[in-house]
């Protein structure tokens, strides 16, 4: 399997599938949004229907970028890749403070994946910044979230 990731273009996504869907490998494909668009500014569901017309991708999603972003890649997804399973993996949510010359904030990845994966996610994880220990914290709620959902279901 391969994981094809942090793609900022439609142009890349366009490029990227169509030599994926001659591989014969499964993958999944995630891109680094910002403001709930790719980087260029395109929108999320034209690079998420190009994944889904590609043979063999088995989710879309988003990595390396803000965590605020999961409600966009998700909605992106439903709408133009509805049933193949979301990926995200953001970074940990502090701010760059490039004046100061460091990082602002607290890391939000811990206190968000377990909502994540009740909102779908299937795939869930950290990118920059993101510590083993946050990586921990955040298999631990979401197995917990899932073990809830299935004694409850």
């Amino acid at each position: 399997m391969l994981a094809v990731e942090t793609i900022p273009s439609l142009r890349e996504v366009e490029a990227l599938c169509a030599e994926l869907d001659t591989l014969g490998m499964p993958f999944w494909l995630s891109v680094t949004p910002h403001n709930g668009n790719l980087r260029t500014g395109e929108p999320l569901t034209d690079a998420y229907g190009i994944v889904a017309t590609t043979a063999n991708r088995i989710a879309v999603g988003a990595n390396c970028c803000d965590p605020a972003e999961f409600d966009a890649v998700a909605t992106a997804a439903r709408q133009a890749a509805d049933g193949i399973p979301v990926v995200f993996y953001p970074n940990s949510g502090e701010t760059w403070d490039a004046v100061a010359r460091r990082w602002t904030g607290a890391p939000t990845i811990p206190g968000l994946a377990a909502n994540w994966a009740a909102s779908g996610a299937r795939l869930v994880g950290g990118c920059c910044r993101v510590t083993p220990d946050q990586i921990r914290t955040v298999a631990a709620s979401v197995s917990s979230n899932a073990g809830q959902a299935a004694s409850n279901g």
